[in-house]
């Protein structure tokens, strides 16, 4: 069995190849899973057994979940679940997903949800424009 703290600790004061460490700046992690982008223990996917970020995949929206019970295949550790087009339906399929887990989880999806899908209409509206 995997124990998050140790991981953490092996990773916090050892090697991570992810961490990004600069002078007067927060330590940033560069991990594609990471719901932040900030290395800490809530939000680094690495250190935690049950974790979930929000992925874009040419213009598609996934919900990745990663869960205990895939720690003994690293291939299929991360579950992708596909989200709707629709932003409102997109929300609803995150709340309903993630209705169980830490809220500091939901909270950082949701704002991950919205950012990636307001960044998807700019990008839409600017390829429309430029034609």
């Amino acid at each position: 069995m995997q124990s998050d703290e140790v991981v953490w600790q092996i990773i916090n004061h050892g090697h991570c190849s992810y961490k990004i460490k600069e002078e007067q700046a927060p330590t940033f992690c560069r991990n594609a899973y990471n719901v932040t982008g900030l290395c800490n223990r809530s939000s680094c996917p690495l250190a935690n057994s049950n974790y979930s970020t929000i992925l874009e995949q040419n213009g598609i929206l996934f919900l990745c979940l990663k869960s205990v019970e895939r720690a003994h295949t690293p291939a299929a550790m991360w579950q992708l679940v596909r989200l709707n087009e629709n932003y409102d339906e997109a929300f609803h399929q995150v709340s309903k997903a993630l209705e169980y887990w830490p809220k500091f989880l939901v909270h950082k999806n949701k704002q991950r949800l919205t950012k990636i899908t307001q960044y998807l209409i700019r990008g839409r509206n600017l390829a429309k424009n430029t034609k």
